[in-house]
């Protein structure tokens, strides 16, 4: 037979007897690498959301990282604390409320002290003047100079006590000035523009000149070996129509 011949009869051989082989393990091959892929994508990403994570996921894979992936985040993060777990906060708080309640107490007590003419250099002057009281004596209702166990005398003006105690201003003002004579100190008081007293014969004086005094808080200490007194003016003028209570509170004979 030819070749001619020979091509011709296997041109009419049937199609139906050719058998086609199909490679399978493809797809299988595709889904391994699919879950692959999403395994390293979850196993690199670690703490980060689902949502950066998706992103930068293969475009097959990217439903897969939305639902493999765990969120972190909130582990990741450490507890917020709360204000009454800082120690150190807490310790502030209290020595800026300690500073606050110091400077009130000086504020009202004793306004010409260290701490206050301090404060009063860093605003940047002086404190101001406190308005001049016009008043009179007899405007005003003093109180003891002794507590009322001791006992105190008038005697043309002069009021004289001896025994161990607290001495008190007759009414609040300001020390002039502060002496000392013998092992005795003197303080005089302006407590108006008018009305002023000298206490004599203090063992121990507490205030400075230029301090502001009350008649609730001592102004000084005799220890009841001398003898304390008081003389209070006018104007420059002795005062001696007084007398003294059953507490030994000055009444105004006026």
């Amino acid at each position: 037979m030819s070749e001619t011949i020979d091509y011709a009869e296997m041109l009419e051989i049937p199609v139906s007897t050719l058998n086609v082989v199909k490679k399978k393990g493809k797809k299988k091959k595709e889904e391994d690498l699919k879950e692959k892929a999403v395994d390293a994508v979850n196993a690199r990403l670690g703490g980060r959301d689902d949502a950066f994570a998706a992103e930068e996921a293969p475009e097959y894979g990217r439903a897969a990282v939305s639902e493999d992936v765990t969120d972190y985040s909130s582990e990741a993060q450490p507890p917020k604390k709360k204000f009454f777990d800082h120690p150190a906060l807490i310790a502030e708080c209290v020595l800026a409320c300690a500073l606050l309640a110091a400077i009130l107490v000086t504020n009202i007590f004793m306004p010409n002290s260290a701490i206050n003419t301090f404060f009063a250099g860093l605003a940047g002057g002086e404190p101001a003047a406190a308005q001049e009281d016009e008043r009179t004596y007899f405007e005003l209702t003093p109180g003891s100079v002794a507590p009322s166990g001791v006992e105190c005398t008038v005697e043309d003006g002069v009021l004289t006590f001896t025994g161990e105690c607290s001495v008190y201003a007759p009414y609040g003002g300001r020390v002039e000035s502060v002496s000392e004579s013998g092992g005795a100190y003197t303080v005089e008081i302006e407590h108006t523009a008018s009305f002023s007293s000298v206490i004599s014969g203090l063992t121990a004086a507490y205030w400075a000149a230029g301090e502001t005094v009350y008649e609730t808080i001592p102004v000084g200490y005799s220890d009841g070996e001398g003898e304390v007194s008081v003389r209070m003016y006018d104007g420059g003028s002795l005062i001696r129509s007084y007398t003294v209570g059953e507490e030994n509170d000055i009444v105004w004979n006026v």
